[in-house]
């Protein structure tokens, strides 16, 4: 499809700043995944918070299913899951009841399912009975599993993944590579960031570089 989720002519600067991203377009493609590839500072995570209307343009669009998603954030943001900051997550709850509230808040839990569901994702992400202790008290690696499966539980049309590998190990990590390319095979559409392009390269289609200076 291909007006599924296009970014036109995106600029996006703060305050009276410099461009952080200065002309962007790109087409992203049901079952496709996207690196975004850049060092620090580069204008990868402006343009995940910008696909996650948690900012706004300076100038240009992105929309999906050729609606803005700005003009409606909130029908948006039910189509995508998001791996950013593990600052983010209620550390008074566990991996599994986040992802409990999660369906529930998203009206998609089921009494007969939906727990199997939840068991059986952490179970691929190698999350041992640890899943069931307090987020505050979890590793790295954990809140990097933990926020991974709660972008997936919901099963959406698109996933953002900000830098989703860090923190974990071998093992870990290939497990993740292996469900997120099950989550293309499904029609899934993947952005993802990182600073080298040979750590994406397994699941990537294509990639964006990072800083845009034109489109």
């Amino acid at each position: 499809m291909s007006d599924f989720l296009t970014v036109n002519n995106l600029s996006k600067r703060y305050g009276t700043g410099p461009m952080v991203i200065s002309g962007l377009n790109h087409q992203f493609s049901k079952g496709k995944a996207t690196g975004l590839i850049g060092a620090n500072g580069s204008g990868k995570t402006t343009f995940l918070r910008l696909v996650s209307v948690t900012a706004f343009p300076t100038e240009g669009n992105i929309t999906f299913k050729g609606r803005s998603i700005y003009d409606a954030p909130h029908e948006f943001l039910k189509h995508i899951g998001i791996v950013t900051d593990a600052t983010d997550l209620p550390v008074y709850l566990s991996a599994s009841e986040l992802l409990e509230w999660t369906l529930r808040a998203r009206k998609k839990w089921d009494d007969n399912s939906s727990q199997k569901s939840i068991d059986n994702l952490f179970a691929r992400l190698k999350f041992d009975e640890r899943r069931h202790n307090l987020i505050g008290t979890y590793s790295s690696g954990m809140l990097q599993k933990t926020m991974l499966a709660c972008s997936l539980i919901t099963e959406p049309e698109i996933i953002l993944l900000d830098e989703p590998f860090r923190a974990l190990d071998e093992g870990s990590k290939k497990a993740s590579i292996e469900i997120l390319e099950e989550f293309k095979e499904n029609g899934g559409t993947i952005l993802v960031s990182s600073h080298l392009r040979r750590s994406l390269a397994r699941i990537c289609d294509d990639y964006i570089n990072f800083p845009v200076t034109s489109g």
